[in-house]
């Protein structure tokens, strides 16, 4: 009788278990742990095939739950030090420099079931603030040209699918990908090697930013009615 009790209470506490999930929770808040993305273009940027960076580390999600929807709060910032890419043709130019990259987003997510393991899908709308700031040299003798600074604002909606898995009921691990579509205003500033403008160049233009590990992240759930 006491087996039989024993394993009853086992297997209620397993089953209790299991259907915990992040939607228990009211809140939850969370570190991008790594990314792996493609960096908006910059300049007449010239890329053959696609180009991806990956980073860690690099921003905040904050989640409001509510069953199986959760709206999202979330901010990153990348840099890079030593960024470089090639200008106007495969052989003309290459201009490398201190690249840095801010997003500020709100949207929600949606999982498909109720469990431990849950796949997920959704959409963001937000802010972008990319800068640059390097210098272009010839491709073929590494001549310099020109200074570039470089800043792009603009509005972005991303779409995205992904899943997360519960490892405790306070825990989750998630992951996922997207797109960013991003309208950015631009502003090209080119000048010579005493600082001095050449240029300055604003217009406006879409762009899509390919995001296959858009966030890996690590996830604190908390506050239960």
């Amino acid at each position: 009788m006491k087996k039989t009790l024993l394993i009853l209470t086992l297997l209620a506490i397993s089953k209790f278990t299991f259907c915990q999930s992040q939607s228990d929770f009211n809140y939850s808040i969370g570190i991008k742990a790594f990314t792996i993305q493609e960096y908006s273009k910059l300049l007449n940027e010239v890329r053959s095939g696609s180009h991806f960076y990956n980073s860690s580390f690099n921003g905040l999600i904050l989640k409001v739950n509510d069953n199986q929807i959760s709206y999202r709060f979330q901010f990153s910032s990348i840099k890079e030090k030593d960024y470089s890419f090639k200008n106007e043709c495969e052989n003309c130019q290459v201009v490398t420099g201190a690249f840095k990259t801010f997003d500020l987003k709100i949207g929600f997510e949606r999982s498909l079931i109720y469990s431990k393991l849950q796949p997920f899908y959704g959409i963001d709308l937000g802010y972008n603030r990319t800068n640059f700031d390097g210098k272009a040299n010839d491709a073929k003798i590494n001549t310099f040209l020109y200074n570039a600074n470089i800043e792009k604002n603009g509005g972005l909606i991303s779409p995205f699918i992904g899943i997360k898995y519960n490892v405790i009921p306070s825990i989750t691990i998630s992951a996922e990908s997207g797109i960013d579509f991003i309208y950015t205003h631009d502003k090209e500033v080119k000048s010579d090697n005493t600082n001095a403008p050449t240029s300055v160049n604003n217009f406006s233009r879409w762009q899509f930013v390919s995001k296959p590990l858009g966030m890996l992240s690590l996830q604190y759930n908390f506050g239960r009615d």
